[in-house]
Protein backbone atom coordinates (compact mmCIF):
# COMPACT_ATOMS: atom_id res chain seq x y z
CA UNK A 1 0.00 0.00 0.00
CA UNK A 2 0.97 3.65 -0.16
CA UNK A 3 3.38 3.80 2.78
CA UNK A 4 4.00 7.54 2.45
CA UNK A 5 0.31 8.26 3.02
CA UNK A 6 0.26 5.92 6.01
CA UNK A 7 3.37 7.45 7.60
CA UNK A 8 2.10 11.00 7.03
CA UNK A 9 -1.28 10.25 8.62
CA UNK A 10 0.39 8.59 11.61
CA UNK A 11 2.75 11.57 12.03
CA UNK A 12 -0.19 13.99 12.04
CA UNK A 13 -2.01 11.88 14.63
CA UNK A 14 1.11 11.72 16.83
CA UNK A 15 1.65 15.48 16.52
CA UNK A 16 -1.96 16.07 17.48
CA UNK A 17 -1.64 14.23 20.81
CA UNK A 18 0.70 16.70 22.60
CA UNK A 19 -1.03 19.62 20.88
CA UNK A 20 -4.35 18.49 22.36
CA UNK A 21 -2.76 18.35 25.80
CA UNK A 22 -1.21 21.80 25.72
CA UNK A 23 -4.35 23.36 24.19
CA UNK A 24 -6.84 21.72 26.58
CA UNK A 25 -5.07 21.47 29.95
CA UNK A 26 -6.04 24.94 31.21
CA UNK A 27 -9.61 24.58 29.96
CA UNK A 28 -9.94 21.16 31.62
CA UNK A 29 -8.76 22.55 34.97
CA UNK A 30 -11.15 25.51 34.66
CA UNK A 31 -13.99 23.02 34.22
CA UNK A 32 -12.99 21.09 37.36
CA UNK A 33 -11.30 18.19 35.55
CA UNK A 34 -7.70 16.96 35.74
CA UNK A 35 -5.35 18.59 33.23
CA UNK A 36 -5.16 15.30 31.28
CA UNK A 37 -8.96 14.94 30.97
CA UNK A 38 -9.30 15.83 27.27
CA UNK A 39 -5.99 14.19 26.39
CA UNK A 40 -7.16 10.81 27.70
CA UNK A 41 -10.49 11.12 25.90
CA UNK A 42 -8.62 11.98 22.71
CA UNK A 43 -6.26 9.01 23.11
CA UNK A 44 -9.20 6.61 23.37
CA UNK A 45 -10.58 7.93 20.07
CA UNK A 46 -7.14 7.75 18.48
CA UNK A 47 -6.87 4.06 19.34
CA UNK A 48 -10.37 3.38 17.96
CA UNK A 49 -9.62 5.36 14.80
CA UNK A 50 -6.35 3.49 14.20
CA UNK A 51 -8.12 0.14 14.59
CA UNK A 52 -10.68 1.17 11.97
CA UNK A 53 -7.90 2.45 9.70
CA UNK A 54 -6.19 -0.94 9.90
CA UNK A 55 -9.41 -2.86 9.24
CA UNK A 56 -10.42 -0.81 6.19
CA UNK A 57 -6.87 -0.69 4.83
CA UNK A 58 -6.12 -4.43 4.99
CA UNK A 59 -9.26 -6.48 5.50
CA UNK A 60 -12.16 -4.71 3.74
CA UNK A 61 -11.81 -4.50 -0.04
CA UNK A 62 -12.89 -1.04 -1.17
CA UNK A 63 -15.27 -2.69 -3.64
CA UNK A 64 -17.51 -3.57 -0.71
CA UNK A 65 -18.08 0.14 -0.13
CA UNK A 66 -20.48 0.13 -3.08
CA UNK A 67 -23.05 -1.26 -0.64
CA UNK A 68 -21.42 -0.29 2.65
CA UNK A 69 -21.75 3.32 1.53
CA UNK A 70 -25.54 2.95 1.35
CA UNK A 71 -25.62 1.53 4.87
CA UNK A 72 -23.46 4.41 6.13
CA UNK A 73 -25.67 6.97 4.40
CA UNK A 74 -28.98 5.57 5.64
CA UNK A 75 -27.64 4.86 9.15
CA UNK A 76 -26.04 8.29 9.39
CA UNK A 77 -29.24 9.98 8.17
CA UNK A 78 -31.36 8.13 10.75
CA UNK A 79 -28.94 9.05 13.55
CA UNK A 80 -28.84 12.66 12.35
CA UNK A 81 -32.64 12.84 12.49
CA UNK A 82 -32.53 11.27 15.95
CA UNK A 83 -30.00 13.92 17.05
CA UNK A 84 -32.32 16.66 15.76
CA UNK A 85 -35.25 15.24 17.70
CA UNK A 86 -33.69 13.85 20.87
CA UNK A 87 -30.06 14.99 20.90
CA UNK A 88 -28.59 17.54 23.28
CA UNK A 89 -28.00 20.99 21.84
CA UNK A 90 -24.61 22.71 22.14
CA UNK A 91 -24.37 26.44 21.40
CA UNK A 92 -27.65 26.37 19.51
CA UNK A 93 -26.82 23.34 17.35
CA UNK A 94 -28.27 19.82 17.58
CA UNK A 95 -25.45 17.80 16.04
CA UNK A 96 -24.57 15.18 18.63
CA UNK A 97 -26.14 12.02 20.02
CA UNK A 98 -24.54 9.13 21.94
CA UNK A 99 -21.32 11.18 22.00
CA UNK A 100 -20.94 11.21 18.20
CA UNK A 101 -21.74 13.58 15.35
CA UNK A 102 -23.72 11.32 12.96
CA UNK A 103 -23.55 13.82 10.09
CA UNK A 104 -19.92 12.71 9.62
CA UNK A 105 -21.14 9.14 9.03
CA UNK A 106 -23.81 10.41 6.66
CA UNK A 107 -21.17 12.50 4.84
CA UNK A 108 -19.01 9.42 4.23
CA UNK A 109 -21.99 7.43 2.95
CA UNK A 110 -23.21 10.28 0.74
CA UNK A 111 -19.85 10.74 -0.99
CA UNK A 112 -19.40 7.03 -1.61
CA UNK A 113 -22.96 6.61 -2.94
CA UNK A 114 -22.42 9.47 -5.40
CA UNK A 115 -19.13 7.92 -6.50
CA UNK A 116 -20.82 4.54 -7.01
CA UNK A 117 -23.55 6.09 -9.20
CA UNK A 118 -21.01 7.99 -11.29
CA UNK A 119 -18.83 4.91 -11.80
CA UNK A 120 -21.84 2.99 -13.13
CA UNK A 121 -22.96 5.73 -15.53
CA UNK A 122 -20.82 4.70 -18.49
CA UNK A 123 -21.56 6.77 -21.60
CA UNK A 124 -24.60 8.31 -19.87
CA UNK A 125 -22.33 10.36 -17.63
CA UNK A 126 -23.35 13.62 -19.33
CA UNK A 127 -27.08 13.04 -18.96
CA UNK A 128 -29.27 15.10 -16.63
CA UNK A 129 -29.84 12.02 -14.47
CA UNK A 130 -26.13 11.37 -13.90
CA UNK A 131 -25.13 15.03 -13.66
CA UNK A 132 -27.90 16.31 -11.41
CA UNK A 133 -30.65 13.89 -10.38
CA UNK A 134 -28.76 10.94 -8.90
CA UNK A 135 -26.06 12.97 -7.09
CA UNK A 136 -28.71 15.53 -6.12
CA UNK A 137 -30.84 12.99 -4.26
CA UNK A 138 -27.98 12.04 -1.92
CA UNK A 139 -26.55 15.54 -1.58
CA UNK A 140 -29.96 17.22 -1.16
CA UNK A 141 -30.98 14.81 1.60
CA UNK A 142 -27.72 15.29 3.47
CA UNK A 143 -27.74 19.08 2.99
CA UNK A 144 -31.30 19.38 4.32
CA UNK A 145 -30.54 17.41 7.48
CA UNK A 146 -27.29 19.29 8.08
CA UNK A 147 -29.05 22.63 7.56
CA UNK A 148 -31.56 21.72 10.27
CA UNK A 149 -28.76 21.24 12.83
CA UNK A 150 -27.61 23.90 11.64
CA UNK A 151 -24.09 23.50 10.19
CA UNK A 152 -23.90 25.70 7.11
CA UNK A 153 -20.13 25.61 6.77
CA UNK A 154 -20.28 21.83 6.40
CA UNK A 155 -22.85 22.21 3.60
CA UNK A 156 -20.58 24.66 1.78
CA UNK A 157 -17.61 22.29 2.05
CA UNK A 158 -19.63 19.29 0.88
CA UNK A 159 -20.88 21.34 -2.07
CA UNK A 160 -17.32 21.93 -3.21
CA UNK A 161 -16.35 18.28 -2.67
CA UNK A 162 -19.31 17.04 -4.73
CA UNK A 163 -18.59 19.56 -7.49
CA UNK A 164 -14.96 18.39 -7.65
CA UNK A 165 -16.06 14.75 -7.94
CA UNK A 166 -18.61 15.59 -10.65
CA UNK A 167 -16.04 17.50 -12.68
CA UNK A 168 -13.56 14.63 -12.26
CA UNK A 169 -16.17 12.18 -13.57
CA UNK A 170 -16.72 14.32 -16.67
CA UNK A 171 -20.39 15.26 -16.20
CA UNK A 172 -22.14 17.86 -18.33
CA UNK A 173 -20.62 21.14 -17.16
CA UNK A 174 -23.45 23.19 -18.67
CA UNK A 175 -26.05 21.49 -16.48
CA UNK A 176 -23.77 21.76 -13.48
CA UNK A 177 -23.08 25.48 -14.05
CA UNK A 178 -26.80 26.25 -14.48
CA UNK A 179 -27.61 24.48 -11.21
CA UNK A 180 -24.85 26.27 -9.33
CA UNK A 181 -26.02 29.61 -10.73
CA UNK A 182 -29.56 28.93 -9.52
CA UNK A 183 -28.76 27.49 -6.09
CA UNK A 184 -25.70 29.51 -5.00
CA UNK A 185 -27.55 32.84 -4.56
CA UNK A 186 -30.18 31.12 -2.38
CA UNK A 187 -27.46 29.58 -0.24
CA UNK A 188 -25.68 32.91 0.13
CA UNK A 189 -28.96 34.59 1.11
CA UNK A 190 -29.56 31.95 3.78
CA UNK A 191 -26.11 32.56 5.24
CA UNK A 192 -26.70 36.30 5.36
CA UNK A 193 -30.12 36.22 7.02
CA UNK A 194 -29.81 33.27 9.41
CA UNK A 195 -29.04 34.52 12.92
CA UNK A 196 -25.93 32.52 13.90
CA UNK A 197 -24.07 32.65 10.58
CA UNK A 198 -25.22 36.20 9.85
CA UNK A 199 -23.62 37.53 13.05
CA UNK A 200 -20.32 35.88 12.27
CA UNK A 201 -20.25 37.11 8.66
CA UNK A 202 -21.15 40.68 9.66
CA UNK A 203 -18.55 40.59 12.45
CA UNK A 204 -15.93 39.40 9.96
CA UNK A 205 -16.51 42.40 7.68
CA UNK A 206 -17.21 44.93 10.45
CA UNK A 207 -14.80 47.69 11.42
CA UNK A 208 -12.40 46.99 14.28
CA UNK A 209 -14.19 47.19 17.60
CA UNK A 210 -17.64 46.36 16.23
CA UNK A 211 -19.40 43.11 17.14
CA UNK A 212 -16.36 41.97 19.14
CA UNK A 213 -18.18 39.08 20.80
CA UNK A 214 -19.06 37.42 17.47
CA UNK A 215 -15.46 37.47 16.25
CA UNK A 216 -13.70 36.97 19.60
CA UNK A 217 -12.03 33.71 18.63
CA UNK A 218 -10.95 35.02 15.24
CA UNK A 219 -9.27 38.08 16.74
CA UNK A 220 -7.43 36.10 19.41
CA UNK A 221 -6.41 33.41 16.92
CA UNK A 222 -4.62 36.13 14.96
CA UNK A 223 -3.01 37.40 18.17
CA UNK A 224 -1.81 33.89 18.96
CA UNK A 225 -0.22 33.50 15.52
CA UNK A 226 1.41 36.91 15.79
CA UNK A 227 2.71 36.15 19.27
CA UNK A 228 4.43 33.00 18.02
CA UNK A 229 6.86 34.75 15.69
CA UNK A 230 9.27 32.53 13.78
CA UNK A 231 10.06 29.92 16.42
CA UNK A 232 7.12 30.17 18.83
CA UNK A 233 6.86 30.67 22.56
CA UNK A 234 7.70 27.03 23.28
CA UNK A 235 5.61 23.97 24.01
CA UNK A 236 3.02 24.74 26.70
CA UNK A 237 4.02 28.40 26.90
CA UNK A 238 1.25 29.94 24.79
CA UNK A 239 -0.95 32.50 26.54
CA UNK A 240 -3.97 32.88 24.26
CA UNK A 241 -5.27 29.43 25.24
CA UNK A 242 -5.47 30.63 28.87
CA UNK A 243 -9.06 31.80 28.58
CA UNK A 244 -8.74 34.04 25.51
CA UNK A 245 -9.39 31.24 22.99
CA UNK A 246 -12.48 29.36 24.22
CA UNK A 247 -12.02 25.60 23.77
CA UNK A 248 -8.76 26.12 21.90
CA UNK A 249 -8.37 22.36 21.42
CA UNK A 250 -11.28 22.36 18.98
CA UNK A 251 -12.06 25.19 16.56
CA UNK A 252 -8.74 27.10 16.54
CA UNK A 253 -6.06 24.56 17.36
CA UNK A 254 -3.96 25.72 14.39
CA UNK A 255 -3.55 29.05 16.21
CA UNK A 256 -2.18 27.18 19.26
CA UNK A 257 0.37 25.47 16.99
CA UNK A 258 1.33 28.86 15.55
CA UNK A 259 1.80 30.48 18.95
CA UNK A 260 3.84 27.71 20.55
CA UNK A 261 5.84 26.54 17.51
CA UNK A 262 5.88 29.67 15.37
CA UNK A 263 6.01 30.04 11.61
CA UNK A 264 8.45 27.15 11.31
CA UNK A 265 6.09 24.83 13.17
CA UNK A 266 3.07 25.79 11.07
CA UNK A 267 5.08 25.42 7.84
CA UNK A 268 6.10 21.93 8.91
CA UNK A 269 2.47 21.08 9.59
CA UNK A 270 1.40 22.50 6.23
CA UNK A 271 4.09 20.42 4.52
CA UNK A 272 2.72 17.22 6.07
CA UNK A 273 -0.78 18.05 4.88
CA UNK A 274 0.57 18.79 1.40
CA UNK A 275 2.13 15.31 1.30
CA UNK A 276 -1.11 13.75 2.57
CA UNK A 277 -3.25 15.39 -0.13
CA UNK A 278 -0.71 14.73 -2.87
CA UNK A 279 -0.68 11.03 -2.03
CA UNK A 280 -4.48 10.95 -1.99
CA UNK A 281 -4.62 12.35 -5.52
CA UNK A 282 -1.80 10.02 -6.59
CA UNK A 283 -3.88 7.06 -5.41
CA UNK A 284 -6.85 8.40 -7.38
CA UNK A 285 -4.77 8.79 -10.53
CA UNK A 286 -3.32 5.27 -10.27
CA UNK A 287 -6.53 3.43 -9.34
CA UNK A 288 -7.59 0.89 -11.95
CA UNK A 289 -11.34 1.36 -11.42
CA UNK A 290 -13.48 4.44 -11.84
CA UNK A 291 -15.12 3.79 -8.48
CA UNK A 292 -11.70 3.77 -6.79
CA UNK A 293 -10.71 6.98 -8.57
CA UNK A 294 -13.85 8.86 -7.60
CA UNK A 295 -13.81 7.67 -3.99
CA UNK A 296 -10.15 8.64 -3.61
CA UNK A 297 -10.88 12.09 -5.07
CA UNK A 298 -13.93 12.57 -2.81
CA UNK A 299 -12.17 11.52 0.40
CA UNK A 300 -9.04 13.54 -0.35
CA UNK A 301 -11.04 16.68 -1.13
CA UNK A 302 -13.19 16.21 1.98
CA UNK A 303 -10.05 16.21 4.14
CA UNK A 304 -8.58 19.08 2.16
CA UNK A 305 -11.57 21.40 2.56
CA UNK A 306 -11.73 20.70 6.31
CA UNK A 307 -8.06 21.65 6.50
CA UNK A 308 -8.50 24.71 4.28
CA UNK A 309 -11.46 26.15 6.19
CA UNK A 310 -9.86 25.61 9.61
CA UNK A 311 -6.57 27.23 8.63
CA UNK A 312 -8.23 30.13 6.78
CA UNK A 313 -10.42 30.84 9.81
CA UNK A 314 -7.38 30.97 12.09
CA UNK A 315 -5.44 33.32 9.78
CA UNK A 316 -8.43 35.63 9.30
CA UNK A 317 -9.33 34.80 5.70
CA UNK A 318 -12.73 33.24 6.49
CA UNK A 319 -15.43 34.12 9.04
CA UNK A 320 -15.34 32.15 12.27
CA UNK A 321 -16.78 28.63 12.00
CA UNK A 322 -16.27 25.43 13.93
CA UNK A 323 -14.58 23.10 11.45
CA UNK A 324 -11.90 20.72 12.77
CA UNK A 325 -8.32 20.35 11.57
CA UNK A 326 -8.07 16.69 10.43
CA UNK A 327 -6.11 14.40 12.78
CA UNK A 328 -5.18 17.31 15.08
CA UNK A 329 -8.39 18.77 16.49
CA UNK A 330 -10.04 17.19 19.53
CA UNK A 331 -13.35 15.69 18.44
CA UNK A 332 -14.04 12.02 18.12
CA UNK A 333 -16.26 11.66 15.07
CA UNK A 334 -14.17 13.74 12.66
CA UNK A 335 -10.97 12.04 13.85
CA UNK A 336 -12.55 8.65 13.26
CA UNK A 337 -13.86 9.81 9.86
CA UNK A 338 -10.36 10.93 8.89
CA UNK A 339 -8.87 7.58 9.95
CA UNK A 340 -11.52 5.65 8.00
CA UNK A 341 -10.90 7.86 4.95
CA UNK A 342 -7.16 7.12 5.08
CA UNK A 343 -7.89 3.42 5.57
CA UNK A 344 -10.03 3.35 2.41
CA UNK A 345 -7.39 5.30 0.48
CA UNK A 346 -4.73 2.83 1.57
CA UNK A 347 -6.90 -0.07 0.44
CA UNK A 348 -7.44 1.55 -2.98
CA UNK A 349 -3.66 1.91 -3.30
CA UNK A 350 -3.11 -1.82 -2.84
CA UNK A 351 -2.58 -3.68 -6.16
CA UNK A 352 -4.88 -6.64 -5.48
CA UNK A 353 -8.04 -4.83 -4.42
CA UNK A 354 -11.11 -3.85 -6.42
CA UNK A 355 -10.90 -6.88 -8.73
CA UNK A 356 -14.55 -7.81 -8.26
CA UNK A 357 -15.85 -4.39 -9.27
CA UNK A 358 -17.84 -4.47 -12.51
CA UNK A 359 -18.23 -1.23 -14.40
CA UNK A 360 -19.85 -0.51 -17.79
CA UNK A 361 -17.74 0.14 -20.86
CA UNK A 362 -16.84 3.79 -21.33
CA UNK A 363 -16.18 5.07 -24.85
CA UNK A 364 -13.04 6.93 -25.81
CA UNK A 365 -14.94 10.20 -26.18
CA UNK A 366 -16.28 10.00 -22.66
CA UNK A 367 -12.91 8.99 -21.24
CA UNK A 368 -11.26 11.98 -22.91
CA UNK A 369 -13.54 14.28 -20.93
CA UNK A 370 -12.66 12.66 -17.63
CA UNK A 371 -9.92 13.90 -15.36
CA UNK A 372 -8.37 10.42 -15.47
CA UNK A 373 -7.54 8.48 -18.64
CA UNK A 374 -5.53 5.44 -17.49
CA UNK A 375 -8.52 3.17 -16.75
CA UNK A 376 -7.64 -0.51 -17.00
CA UNK A 377 -10.71 -2.24 -18.46
CA UNK A 378 -9.38 -5.71 -17.61
CA UNK A 379 -9.70 -4.90 -13.92
CA UNK A 380 -13.37 -3.93 -14.22
CA UNK A 381 -14.61 -7.02 -16.02
CA UNK A 382 -14.99 -5.46 -19.51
Amino acid sequence: MNKLLLVTALLLICIGIPIIYTASAHFAVSQGFPAEHYLLKHLAKVVFGLILMLIFARYVDYGYWQWLGRIAFVGGAILTITALVAGHGVKGANRWIFGIQPSEIMKLGMLICICAKLSQAGDNIKSVACTLVQPGIFFGTAALLIALQPNYSMIVMLSFVVMCVLVTAGVNLKYLAMTIGAVAPLGLLMLLVTGHSSKRIHAFFADEGEMVASNWQGEHALEALGNGGWTGTGFGMGVQKLGYLPEAHKDVIYAVVGEEFGVLGTLGLLALYAVLFAQGFKIARESSTLFGKYVAVALTYSLFFNFLVHVCVCVGLFPMTGQPLPFITFGGTNLIYSCVAVGILLNISRPNTGKKIREPYTSASTMSSSAFRNFDFTRSGV
